[in-house]
Parts: C-alpha cells; structure tokens; sequence
C-alpha cells in the first residue's frame, strides 16, 4: 500500500482543508514531518489510520475528537485517502459523527460515513468497507501499527513486552487463533472428561452406600471391598428373588378377590329382596288414598274450564267502565281546549301588528352600532398614537447611550490592538533567541558528546589498567598450571605399561600385543598419575587458557579503542586530564548562557501566550461595537416609522370625528340596548303565541279523534259481553257443575304436589314388581340357601387375609424397586467411568502436549510455532540492528530455563560483541532501545510480507524515537531509512531533530496559530 493523496478537512488541528499529495515528492520517498509540538504533525499519520481502519494511529486518540474544534458547526469534518496497491489505485473518504448543517439552515447530527471506490464500485456500509479494505491489505489494524505505522509511545512495546505479550501480537498478526482455540479445546475436553470421571466416580459410591444393611455375606463383601461385577451380579440375583416371591402372592389374592366377590354378590341378592317386600306392603297400604286424590284431581280440572270463562266476562265488564270513564274525561278537554284556542287567537292578531314594524327598528339599530364602531376605532388610534410618542421618546435615549458606549468600546479596542503589535514584537524576538539558545544547544550537544568521548577515553584507560593486571596475575597462574600439566603428562607417559598391565586378565588378550599369555607384566613407578587426574588437571589448564585468552582479546581491543580515542581526540594520553577540565569549564559557561536565555524565552513565552486571550477579547470588542451600531441603525429607523405613522392616525383620527353625530359612546350605548331590548321583547312574545296557538289546534283534533276511537270501542265491548256470559252458562251445564263450582278449584302448587304423588306412586309401584320378580329368579339361579350371616363371617375373614398378602406384596415391591433402581443406577456409572477414563487419559495427554508442561518446557503447540516466526524476525531485524549498533549488538532469543510455570519461550536478550556476554534488553540506553525497536519494527514487516502473499508493506511512518540517538547512531538509523528508500518503500519521519531538517530533503513543514494549523510541502 502508497498512499497518493490525503485530504483532510476540519480535522483535528487542521481548520482549513489540507490538501498532501505524495505524488510531487517523485522519486524521493522519504520525508520529513516537522512543526512544533501539538501542531499536528502526528495528526497526518491518524487521518491516514482513519481512512485505512476506520481509527487513529494512536492508543491516545479517539473518533469523538477527530473535528477540528477551530470549525463552526456549519463546516463538516472528514479525511479522503487516495493509495495505490498492486498497480491499482482506490479511493476512501470518511466522515465521524458530528454536528453539520441541515435542510433550511438548521443544525442536524451526522452519523458516521464512509465511501470506498474500487474496481468500479462504491461501498457505503462501515462494517462492509472496513472488512473489504483489511482482505484488500491483508493486515488488521494492530498488524497496521507494528509493521506500517509506528505510533508514538508504543515504539518499545514489542521489544521490551514479555513472552505472554509478544504472544498475543503475533497471535493476531500470524493468525494462530485456531492453534490457540484448539489448545482450549483439548484442555477443556480433558477437563470436562475428568470432572464425569469423578462424577461417575462419586455417583457409584453414593449408590452402593444406599444397599441395604440387611444384604446377603457375598453382597456384603463386595461392598466392603467395592467390587462392582461383584455387587452387580448379587444385586441381579436379589432382584430375581423378590420378582418371584410378588408373583406368588399376586396369584393368592386374586383367588381370594373371586371367593369375595362370589359371597358378596348373594349378600347383595338377599338383602334386595327383603327390602322390596317390605317396600310392596308399603304401597299396598297407600293404595285407597292416592286413589281419593285422582278422583279429587278430575273435578278440579272441569271446575277450572268454568272459572275461565267466568274470568273472560268478568274481565269485559271492568274494561267497558274503563273506557266510559275516559269517554267522559277526553269530551271535557275538548270542550275546554276550543275555549283557550278562541282567546290565543285574539292576543295573536294583536301581536302580529307590531311583529310587521321590526325591519324599521333594526335598520335603526344598525346605523346606531355604527355610530359606536367609529367611536371606538377612534379610541384604539388615539391609544396607538399615545403609546408610539412614548416609545420614539425611549429609543432615542437609548441611542444616546450606546453612542456613549461606543466611546468607550473603541477606546478599550486600540488598547487591545497595542498589545497584539507588542506580542507581535515578541514573537520576532523569541525566534531570535530561540535560535540563538538553538544554537548554543547544539554547541552545548557537541560539548557534552565531546565530554562522553573523553569520558570513555578516561574508562578505556583505567579499564586497561585493571586488565593488564588482571592479565599478570593469569598469565603467572597459567604458566604455573602449564608446567604442572607437562610434569605430570610426562609421568603419566612413563607409567603408562605399568597401567595397562594392570589392566590384564588370564586367558584374555593383551591390548597391545594381542598375546593370551603374561609372563612378565611391567611394574607401577611411585609417581604414577591416573588418567582421570590427568584430564582433570588438563580441564583446569584449559579453563585457564579460556580467560587467559579472553583477557588478551580483550586487552587488544582496549589499546585498539585507546588509539582510536587519540586519533578522534586528537590528543594523547597524558593530555586527557587538562582536555577534561576544560570542557568541564566549557559546559560551565554554555549551561550558565542558556539559563539566562531560558529566562529569557519564558518571558517572552508568558507575552505570547496571552495573545490568544487578547485576540479573543479584541474580537469580543469588535464585535460588541458593530453590535451596538447596529442597534443604533435599527433604533433609528424605528424612530422614523414611529414618527410617519403617529402623523398618519391624526389624519385617521379627524377623519372619524367629522362623521360622528355624537361624540358621547355612553349615550350611544344606552340606545343601542334600549333598541336590542325591544326588538327581542316583540319577537319573543310573538313566537309564543304563534307556538300557543299551533298547539291549542293540535290539541284539538287530538281530542277529536281520540272520543271518536272510545265511542267505537265501547260499542264492541257491549256485543263481546252479550257473548262471553252465554258461553260461561254452557260450559257449566257441560261440566255438570252449579255456581258453587268454585269450591273445587285448588292452588297450583296443590295441585301439582298431588299430581306428582299419584305419578310416583304408579312409577315405584311398576319397579317394585318388576324388581322382585328379577330378585327371586337370580336367587334361584344362585342356589342360595344360607342366611346371609354366614356369608358375611366368610367374606371377613377373607378380607383379613388379604390385608396380609398385600402388606407383603407392597414391601416386596417396595424393595424390589428399590434394589432395582440402586442396580440400574450401578450398571450406568459403572459403564460409564469405564467409557469415560481411557478417553480421558488420551485427551489429557493431547492437553498437556499442546499447551505446555514440565515435558515441553512450558511451552505450548502455539509459542513453537510463534518462535518459529520469532526466530526468523530476530535474524531479520539482526542485519539492521548490528548496522545500526557498528556490530555491537545482536537480539537473541531467551531459551533458558526460569522458574514457574508462566509462558516462556518469547523472551528477548541483547548480545554484547564488546563484553562477550548477553543481558536484557531493557538495559539499553534510549538511544539503543530506538534502534532495537526500529530494527525489530523493520524485521517483522519483513518476515510478515514473506509469509503473506497478498501483503504488500510498500510504505512506512515512524513517529518520534530519533531524539535519543547520538550522531554517529543517528547516521546508521538514517543509513537504514535510506536503505528502505532505495528499495522503494515511502518512508515518513516525525521528528524535532534539527539534522534530520538537513539530511532529509522532502519535508512536510506544519505550523500552528490561533486559527488552526497548516501543512505545506518543502523540496
């Protein structure tokens, strides 16, 4: 990936739109980003970061922050990425939420946005673009950072992080999750496996501890000694037994159930029978009376037919009185109601006269409201006209205060301005200065580098002192083991026969002549020497010559650093202590020089830093007077309207008056009421009468018709009378009854009681002969002869026998189900401990091999396969870091053994060419650890883009590091980047390192103010 064009608008310190375009850098790809600190040079590399993966280049940054607080809300922020992959350019632009204008002028909230163009198509969902641009890329967003972009602060991570740490970037950068998740796998496998062994484990003694007490001798042992075959084959056999005991008394009590049945069924069939002849004398003896009440019924019946029709014209009589009493009652309303309707009419024609006259009274009536109309309008102008005097007298003095005031704001603003020119000076002097302290801080860098040389020089020295003692003092010691060591390989030499013939066996063959025979074997001198002090003596003598030999090394390498210091210093040996106290003298004075610039800057700094402040309240200033001579304009103009429109209504206001009758509003009032009152009176009372009248003539020919209607009526009530009473004399001849029929007649609920009576009476009667013939003929069938005594005492003790039999048969089965279910329980757990446990010690050593233990070193399947890759990016990241460090240094990889069991196997080591010993990288200088960090930073990209094939890491952005680096490790870390350069990756710096300003000839220079920062190219 090469980015071609960045634009960023609104975004972070950057108010205007910026605009970066690569592509005039040519064919020098690397660059410089320099400006003051908080400028925004580090702002460049997090729009890049945000239009790649939709976040900052940082861990200190975040999406909320991205718009430029200098912007209003009407100004939308966002950032457009233009790159080059493969031959193929693509194009990003993406916006944060944010605050933005809207429809009509108004402010609306923005969500997050994003356009990806590529191969002809656009991409508008967030999560789709941001999975299509890392599959594009073939890195993740922290890939990005530890290969691409290098953020500030995060430099050292990966250099100095433990084994668990580094094991967690390069999970996500070599992808090995699955690894990972397939080591959780098999430990949560063997886990789950052993917890349902134990389970298992645990169940089947809990149940084998619920066997009874009671248990047999063979079932008791195997419990004792836990042999579950044992106990599952006794319990098997008990459960048999217990199955064959329930089915015997199964079989008895269903005989005795049928015995039971049988006795109990001829109790049942004699005690029927008795009581039914009992129930048939009963009914013989009620016999006589229910039929009394039948014949009762029969004449109650014909005594109600001629009650009915004696109702009908009793009930004919009561409605012809009815209706001639109404008769009478609707011929006095009508003879009254023409009375009222003579005398309405009379008043109505009255009314009607003075009804025709009301047109005239209302047309007067409406000249009067008029007259009122006009006197009121006349009232509101008069008000309008009052009010708009007084406020023209107010808002001209209120333009003569804010005249006043203005005075004083343009007073105050010249101050203002005065004091910009004078930060304005300050600025031009603190630039002066800070070059100068610029400066003399190099010069005060060059003496201090001067001083480390002359201090490295004075260790050298008294380092060779030491040595060459040191060197005395081995050389005698191993010229004293030396000569030891001859004497005794000499000894050893002489005796040697005398060694081997001690060494012989009869019938053996000799291990110099081959001879079975020994007839003379050589004889042991006194001073014989063993072969084993010989070589012990010969590993002291080598011990010896290895520090003997490291000490002369490192002694030629002293004298070698020694000359190389004259040569450098251009001094020798016995000028070096005056050559120190006069640079011991000179950093005196530089470091006094630059306190009293210090002083100097900050108080220049403290003017300045107020001109944000004076600027703010100069535009508040500003502002406030253009405010108020607006006011003053608009005060002004609303005096002169004011004034043209209280003109206008005194014209209105005569005009009125001369077509007034009356100027009195209260004596027009009076008449207007006196008027409204008469009018409504007149028509009040005249829709009453027309109302009166209307309902009198209604009521009339209501009154008419209905006398009619009861004339008729009570003509057809005389025949119906005539009619019925001859009826009534029929029937009672029918019935063979007299008028004192009556006596007959009962109430209904007698009635229907007796009714019933004689029907239940028939209906048990028909049962009782119908039972007692089916009773005696399966008596008969029975063959029973036996009181029904005899047969109860049999059924009880019957029924006393198979109480017992069933208490027996409930604890067998009691039991039996228990001894089953313990059983069932046995023979699951049992089987499935055996299952589980061969299972399980598979997937335990499955477990152990692959997440690490005391066998593997504590390192899992996955930090082998990260050390792999490990080894690799240190021998990657070794060619630029002995580069850089002259072939000091080399990173090397931890392997030994430390105690605990945490992750190990990714830890780092520095190899130190000078001293011949290794330590931990975290006892590198500043300077050392910058250059580790990029050499490592370098390595993995390298190693990354190898086993990638569809990773391309064309481009690189380092933010910060270079301050900490001396000159000479500054050149080969510029060495380095310049390297990069020529193979054509496009490089970025961010640095305050003024030689980087010289060595590197593209720059991107940004500069800050108090209206947002600016970046502009330099070639």
């Amino acid at each position: 990936m090469r980015p071609l064009k960045l634009v960023m608008n609104a975004f972070g310190p950057f108010k205007e739109k910026v605009v970066i375009d690569f592509t005039q850098f040519h064919h020098q790809t690397l660059f410089l980003v320099s400006g003051p600190t908080g400028a925004g040079k580090t702002t460049i590399f997090d729009a890049i970061a945000y239009a790649l993966y939709d976040d900052a280049s940082g861990t200190s940054r975040g999406k909320d922050s991205f718009k430029s607080q200098f912007v209003t809300d009407e100004v939308l922020c966002f950032v457009e990425l233009e790159f080059e992959l493969a031959g193929k350019k693509y194009f990003i632009k993406r916006s944060p939420a944010q605050k933005g204008p809207g429809k009509n002028g108004k402010l609306k909230n923005w969500s997050s946005e994003v356009e990806f163009h590529h191969n002809g198509t656009v991409t508008t969902k967030i999560n789709e673009a941001n999975k299509e641009i890392q599959e594009l890329l073939s890195l993740s967003y922290e890939q990005f950072k530890q290969i691409v972009m290098l953020p500030q602060g995060e430099f050292k991570k990966m250099l100095e992080s433990n084994s668990a740490d580094k094991e967690k970037i390069f999970r996500n950068i070599f992808q090995t999750d699955t690894i990972k998740e397939l080591q959780s796998l098999l430990k949560d496998k063997a886990s789950r496996l052993k917890q349902e062994i134990d389970q298992s484990e645990s169940t089947l003694q809990q149940f084998v501890g619920m066997i009874t007490e009671n248990a047999n001798e063979a079932l008791k042992e195997a419990i004792l000694l836990l042999d579950v075959p044992a106990i599952i084959k006794e319990l098997s056999q008990l459960v048999e037994s217990h199955q064959e005991k329930i089915q015997l008394l199964e079989k008895e009590l269903t005989e005795l159930d049928k015995t039971y049945h049988n006795n109990q069924q001829k109790i049942d069939l004699i005690a029927a029978l008795t009581i039914l002849e009992k129930e048939k004398e009963l009914l013989e003896a009620s016999t006589e009376l229910i039929d009394a009440k039948r014949l009762g019924l029969s004449l109650t019946e014909k005594a109600e037919d001629c009650f009915e029709k004696k109702q009908q014209v009793d009930h004919i009589a009561d409605e012809k009185k009815v209706i001639q009493k109404e008769l009478f009652k609707e011929n006095q309303q009508l003879a009254e109601t023409t009375q009222h309707l003579l005398e309405t009419e009379e008043n109505f024609h009255e009314l009607q006269s003075a009804y025709k006259e009301l047109p005239n009274q209302r047309e007067h009536l409406v000249n009067l409201k008029e007259q009122e109309k006009q006197l009121f309008e006349q009232a509101a102008k008069e008000k309008i006209r009052t009010s708009l005097v007084k406020e023209n007298k107010e808002k001209k003095q209120r333009i003569q205060q804010l005249n006043e005031q203005i005075i004083i704001d343009e007073s105050q603003l010249k101050e203002q301005e005065h004091k910009l020119q004078e930060i304005q000076q300050a600025k031009t002097s603190i630039m002066e200065k800070q070059r100068e302290a610029s400066s003399l801080q190099q010069e005060h860098y060059q003496t201090k580098i001067q001083q480390t040389v002359l201090m490295e020089f004075s260790g050298y020295l008294t380092k060779k002192i030491m040595k060459h003692k040191e060197f005395q003092e081995i050389e005698h010691r191993f010229t004293q083991i030396e000569s030891h060591y001859q004497e005794q390989r000499l000894s050893y030499n002489r005796n040697i026969a005398g060694i081997l013939a001690t060494e012989l066996e009869k019938e053996k063959e000799c291990p110099v002549c081959g001879s079975l025979h020994h007839p003379a074997p050589a004889k042991l001198g006194e001073d014989t020497v063993s072969k084993e002090t010989l070589e012990e003596l010969e590993g002291q003598k080598n011990e010896v010559g290895k520090q003997f030999d490291r000490i002369s090394i490192e002694l030629k390498g002293l004298s070698e650093a020694i000359q190389a210091s004259e040569i450098q210093l251009g001094i020798q040996q016995r000028e070096l202590p005056d050559e120190q106290i006069k640079i011991e003298q000179r950093l005196a004075e530089e470091s006094e020089q630059q306190d009293k610039l210090t002083e100097t800057l900050k108080a220049l700094q403290k003017d300045i830093d107020n001109e944000e402040m004076v600027e703010k309240e100069r535009q508040a200033t500003a502002l406030q007077v253009r405010e108020e001579e607006s006011k003053i304009q608009v005060l002004k103009s609303a005096v002169q309207h004011n004034t043209k429109r209280i003109d206008e209504l005194k014209v209105e206001i005569d005009t009125i008056v001369t077509k007034l009758t009356t100027t009195s509003l209260v004596e027009i009032q009076v008449l207007i009421n006196e008027n409204t009152n008469e009018i409504t009176r007149i028509e009040e009372r005249y829709s009453q009468a027309q109302e009166k009248k209307s309902e009198l003539e209604k009521a009339q020919t209501q009154y008419q018709t209905s006398t009619k209607a009861f004339e008729k009526q009570l003509s057809t009530l005389i025949d119906r009378e005539v009619d019925t009473k001859e009826k009534f004399i029929g029937q009672l001849a029918v019935s063979q009854l007299d008028d004192t029929f009556e006596k007959y007649l009962m109430e209904e609920e007698v009635k229907q009681q007796q009714i019933e009576e004689i029907s239940a009476f028939d209906k048990k009667n028909w049962l009782n002969q119908t039972n007692l013939l089916e009773k005696k003929s399966m008596l008969e069938k029975e063959g029973t002869n036996q009181p029904i005594e005899i047969y109860d005492m049999r059924n009880q003790e019957i029924e006393r026998e198979r109480k017992v039999s069933k208490e027996q048969q409930r604890e067998l089965i009691g039991t039996e189900k228990t001894v089953q279910s313990t059983l069932s329980q046995i023979q699951l757990n049992y089987q499935a401990q055996k299952g589980g446990q061969e299972e399980y010690l598979l997937y335990k050593e499955l477990s152990e091999m692959a997440n690490g233990s005391k066998e593997t070193d504590y390192i899992s399947f996955e930090r082998f396969v990260l050390g792999i890759y490990f080894e690799e990016i240190i021998e990657a990241a070794n060619t630029r870091f002995s580069q850089m460090t002259i072939d000091r240094y080399a990173l090397i990889r931890n392997k030994e053994k430390t105690k605990g069991a945490g992750p190990k196997g990714l830890d780092l080591d520095v190899f130190d060419n000078y001293t011949g010993m290794k330590r931990s990288v975290k006892t590198l200088s500043g300077g050392e650890s910058f250059k580790a960090s990029l050499a490592l930073a370098l390595g993995l990209s390298d190693v990354v883009q190898n086993h990638s094939g569809g990773v391309s890491v064309d481009t690189l952005f380092i933010d910060e590091g270079f301050g900490t680096l001396d000159a000479e490790s500054l050149d080969s870390a510029i060495e380095t980047l310049f390297e990069l350069n020529q193979r054509g990756r496009l490089v970025g710096v961010i640095s305050h390192v003024e030689e980087l300003k010289t060595r590197i000839p593209i720059h991107i220079e940004v500069t800050k103010s108090s209206r947002g920062s600016q970046a502009t190219i330099k070639m």
